[in-house]
């Protein structure tokens, strides 16, 4: 008897970190690997990306992992998990480039060879089940849903989608496909619900060429800052571009690696003579700069360009710079700040934002449609808050899903599908978490660290040194002590003295204690004392509570002559 389980190591109640796992007996089919962007107070972490040691305990179990494309959001934790998980990787021509490229960057060695190249309408024998894989019109070229066939029906799983008929290009869906699909039965519906709150069809709000016409009719250069997996914007851009007869200059490695293939060249109809370099762009007086990146690096290379630190790239005041991609989820401060630091150049800017550009996700009608075409049994909102999750749940209800069959989870929850075909939530969990990614540092990041950069970045830090000699534990120097980020003071400042002398009273009882009794001497408790009282001290006079290092030398006073210490005065006032 079949059962079928589906779990979520990320993406419930939160924008993105999506990984997902649909269970079929034995057998774990992973969809999507993403990260997910630090809020501001998670200092000096790069990206997080999900817990993944269910996946490390069973990978024996692990039949593939299927990317719908190579958005951050997607795809941006697979070469962690293929770290930790020897499994074939499923996806398009191009999502194999970029993730490639990708794994080159991260050095991750013998993994290359993962990667599985499919196409539309392939159906693949996994294990001891068949995959069919379908496009979905999204911001990456050739999206991919895939449907996993059981003795109880098809599970869908559609990463990023919209629905648009119209659309009769690289990005098309085949709704001949998604139909015959259908009509073979579907069980469950897993289905992208991030923009399900808005109560419309998503088309045709996605488009940008209108936005950005006129100023290709002016007579200046055009930057325009895109997210680099956005490739629907450029080739909105590049249409504009070769209709206005401009050249392209991309600055951004990943959208300059997807720009080498043949294949998008061909899709696209965009050849060498429309792209030109970064140094012929400063030359030029109507060339386009595309300025690309993954979530805060967009905004990090604007920003060093419009502060004046790019060695070759300097915005004029003949300028146009448009901002065509809304805030990604995890850096809408950053696009705030950004919006700043480019008003503050010479050039002009346009602003697209998500009032006037909607993201290429799934809108309350979207998934209405998409439903009423596969009529599922059952339906499973993924990649959004739950706020999102009970419109979706609406939206799928009034396609005709029955309420009772809808699965709203959380991360770690397991939701079956009993050979009976009944929906139920497991009592039992699996383990999920934030894993934070710090450089070349993963997972060793953990709350202690955290609090302590916080601290350091709002309190600041108190070096204090001291010298004994080892025999009689007689104190031998000035108490040197080193503030950075508390307060600014000098040696004539009470608080100064203060910290001073409580630290020669600590050290003067411990002397007199060894002296009487040599094994009750311990360095570790003396530090801990000074570091008591200093902080009572400082946050008494200042309100602060900074980490505070003690270290105390113990010397050889056979080599060394000992200075007379005089004791610090406390003035009272």
């Amino acid at each position: 008897m079949t059962q079928i389980n589906f779990m979520a190591l990320g993406g419930q109640d939160e924008r993105g970190k999506n990984l997902f796992i649909v269970e079929v007996n034995e057998e774990l089919f992973i969809f999507d690997s993403g990260i997910k962007f630090p809020e501001k107070g998670i200092l000096g972490i790069d990206i997080v990306i999900p817990n993944l040691e269910f996946l490390k305990n069973n990978k024996h179990r692990v039949k593939g992992v299927f990317i719908s494309n190579p958005a951050a959001y997607n795809a941006g934790s697979i070469n962690y998990i293929l770290r930790e998980v020897d499994a074939p990787v499923y996806c398009n021509e191009l999502t194999t480039l970029v993730l490639k490229y990708k794994t080159q960057k991260l050095r991750l060695k013998n993994r290359e060879n993962n990667f599985k190249i499919v196409k539309d309408k392939e159906i693949l024998k996994i294990g001891s089940l068949q995959v069919e894989v379908f496009r979905t019109t999204s911001s990456f070229p050739e999206s991919f849903g895939f449907a996993i066939q059981t003795d109880l029906g098809s599970i869908v799983y559609i990463g990023d989608y919209i629905m648009d008929g119209k659309e009769q290009s690289y990005f098309s869906t085949d709704l001949q496909h998604l139909n015959s699909i259908s009509e073979k039965g579907v069980l469950a519906l897993i289905s992208d619900a991030e923009c399900a709150s808005r109560h419309s069809y998503t088309v045709p709000n996605h488009k940008i060429e209108a936005k950005i016409a006129g100023p290709m009719k002016e007579k200046a250069r055009l930057i325009i800052g895109i997210f680099e997996e956005d490739i629907f914007k450029f080739s909105e851009i590049a249409r504009e571009a070769i209709k206005n007869n401009r050249k392209m200059a991309i600055y951004g490695r990943s959208l300059a690696t997807i720009l080498e293939s043949q294949l998008i060249k061909d899709k696209m109809n965009i050849s060498e003579d429309n792209i030109f370099s970064i140094n012929e762009f400063m030359e030029s007086e109507n060339g386009i700069l595309l300025v690309t990146g993954t979530g805060d690096l967009l905004y990090s290379r604007l920003a060093k360009i419009a502060t004046g630190n790019d060695t070759t790239i300097e915005f004029t005041e003949k300028d146009i710079i448009i901002l065509a991609t809304p805030p990604a989820p995890g850096v809408e401060m950053r696009h705030a700040q950004i919006l700043d630091e480019l008003a503050r150049t010479n050039a002009r800017l346009i602003v697209l934002s998500e009032k006037n550009i909607w993201a290429m996700h799934a809108s309350y009608e979207d998934i209405k449609l998409m439903t009423r075409i596969m009529k599922p049994q059952y339906f499973i909102p993924v990649k959004a808050l739950y706020k999102d999750f009970l419109e979706a749940e609406k939206a799928a209800i009034e396609a005709g899903v029955k309420p009772e069959n809808v699965g709203l989870i959380d991360n770690g929850q397991i939701l079956t599908i009993t050979p009976s075909k009944k929906l139920i939530v497991s009592k039992e969990t699996i383990k999920v978490g934030d894993i934070y990614v710090d450089g070349t540092g993963i997972g060793d990041i953990g709350a202690v660290v955290l609090n302590e950069r916080k601290q350091l970045a709002t309190d600041g830090v108190i070096i204090i040194g001291a010298n004994l000699i080892e025999k009689d534990k007689e104190l031998t120097s000035l108490i040197d002590i080193q503030m950075r980020g508390v307060i600014y003071i000098n040696e004539d400042n009470p608080i100064f003295k203060s910290m001073q002398k409580n630290v020669v009273d600590i050290l003067e009882k411990a002397q007199s204690e060894f002296k009487t009794n040599p094994n009750a001497f311990d360095l570790n408790n003396i530090k801990r004392e000074i570091i008591s009282k200093t902080k009572s001290l400082v946050k008494q006079d200042t309100g602060k509570q900074p980490i505070v290092l003690v270290i105390i030398n113990e010397i050889d006073g056979s080599i060394f002559e000992p200075r007379k210490y005089s004791r610090p005065k406390v003035e009272n006032n």
